[in-house]
């Protein structure tokens, strides 16, 4: 951890020339929100937890730039410095160098350089930021290029990958409740809730009464139909509803003779 007085990150803003080489307020204000509120995103993802808070190490006069000292807040085992992991990356990345994400954390940096980039020459001319250990990073149009190329990049590689989840059309039943009806049109649409893990497929509705639907609104019940899968996960996208049947619950008198305790009758005498 750094000392007190020392610093992690330095992040300055220089003006556009019409402007005097000033920076507007808002747009410092506004960066330095999201820098920190990426480090927060980095060290949730890579620690599992808060385990760094920033505090302000130094503020230069008469320019936007501002210092930041990382300090560990949490007793808890981290992994990861947030600040180090954004300036390797943004090192990589800046200096054109192969760089694959392979974390929710690198994701979420490549977007904060790319949505800081992206401002360059229209808010404010450029920005430099500089940590311990690697090469300044100047953050530019030639930095949004080289951040562009790697987002496309991992996502065509992704859309390259044979999907881990099945792909295509399946009959099946599915167990859940009703929760919402539109029954606009030929082709109504409901929402289904299934009762294994509670999530929500949207589902289109098919030759099916309408007291049908009425009946099973707001109940738990079995809808079977064509199940289209997209591959993003295991459940279907949507659901061709053909039938559908309300599940009524068993009345309390039907399992009265298993709620009782277990009594030996006379049958089971002799036996030992």
């Amino acid at each position: 951890m750094t000392p007190p007085g020392g610093k992690d990150l330095s992040y300055k803003i220089f003006g556009l020339e019409h402007m005097g080489g000033e920076v507007i307020a808002s747009v410092f204000a506004k960066q330095i929100t999201d820098i920190v509120s990426t480090l927060r995103k980095v060290d949730k993802s890579e620690n599992g937890g808060v385990r760094f808070d920033y505090t302000i190490a130094g503020l230069q006069m008469g320019s936007a730039q501002i210092e930041f000292r990382e300090k560990l807040v949490s007793e808890k085992i981290c992994k990861v410095s947030p600040v180090s992991k954004m300036l390797s990356v943004g090192a990589m990345v800046a200096g054109a160098r192969a760089f694959v994400p392979t974390s929710d954390a690198e994701d979420e940096i490549l977007r904060i350089y790319k949505k800081l980039s992206g401002k360059s020459e229209k808010d404010f001319n450029y920005a430099m930021m500089r940590g311990a250990s690697v090469d300044p990073i100047r953050v530019d149009k030639f930095l949004n290029r080289q951040v562009s190329k790697v987002i496309d990049a991992a996502k065509a590689a992704a859309d390259a990958m044979p999907p881990k989840f099945f792909v295509g059309n399946a009959i099946g039943a599915f167990d859940g409740v009703i929760e919402a009806v539109d029954l606009k049109g030929d082709a109504p649409e409901a929402r289904l809730v299934l009762s294994a893990g509670g999530k929500g497929i949207d589902c289109v509705l098919f030759d099916m009464p309408l007291e049908n639907m009425q009946a099973a609104l707001g109940n738990r019940v079995s809808a079977t139909g064509r199940a289209i899968y997209e591959g993003h996960t295991g459940l279907p996208s949507r659901i061709e509803i053909r039938q559908i049947s309300v599940i009524q619950n068993l009345p309390t008198k039907g399992l009265s003779g298993s709620l009782l305790p277990f009594e030996v009758s006379d049958w089971g005498e002799g036996f030992g």
